[in-house]
């Protein structure tokens, strides 16, 4: 392949925990080359790059980057939003000895990540329920109050009118909330 019929990304170093990390903006995404930091944490890219291609095969692509030399080089790159998952997947005591703990850290601060965003979503939709049930409830004590009365009915006319479009807003807000789906939770 010639590579100067290929468009090159021009890479971007931003700091993460105390490391320089590169990212390539790629059809709108960042993306990040693999080599780099696979060799940077003392593990053989050869192994890492089977199982990049195993776990990640839908979202890994190959780049054309120009590297800190100037030159164009081909890279493997994963979408940002991967390398933490991929990151999990790292066994520490595989790494450099000085990286374990900066590993051990990460992969903490990962799935105390995962949990606040889980137990938010939860919490969110629990939050989303309640305000539907306060929804159906001021319904229902709507229409006893027009069974009361025939005086009550016109207020009751006023207040389903009130609770269908309370009722539809609720539905229009929270419908991809209400879907476990990856659309609901992005």
């Amino acid at each position: 392949m010639n590579m100067m019929s290929v468009p090159s990304y021009q890479q971007m170093i931003v700091s993460f925990h105390n490391a320089n990390l590169s990212i390539v903006n790629y059809n709108g995404q960042p993306y990040v080359p693999m080599k780099p930091i696979v060799e940077g944490m003392g593990l053989t890219w050869q192994s890492q790059h089977e199982k990049l291609k195993q776990r990640f095969a839908s979202t890994i692509t190959e780049i054309v980057i120009v590297a800190q030399d100037g030159r164009q080089r081909l890279m493997t790159c994963l979408p940002l939003k991967k390398l933490f998952g991929w990151m999990m997947t790292i066994s520490p005591n595989k790494v450099k000895p000085e990286l374990k703990d900066t590993i051990i850290k990460y992969q903490d601060e990962c799935d105390d990540a995962l949990w606040g965003y889980w137990s938010g979503k939860l919490s969110a939709r629990q939050r989303a329920f309640d305000e539907l049930n306060k929804i159906d409830f001021d319904e229902n004590l709507s229409q006893a109050k027009a069974t009361i009365s025939s005086l009550g009915m016109h207020q009751r006319k006023h207040e389903k009118k009130i609770n269908k479009q309370k009722r539809q807003d609720w539905i229009n807000k929270n419908t991809l909330l209400l879907n476990f789906g990856e659309e609901g939770l992005a």
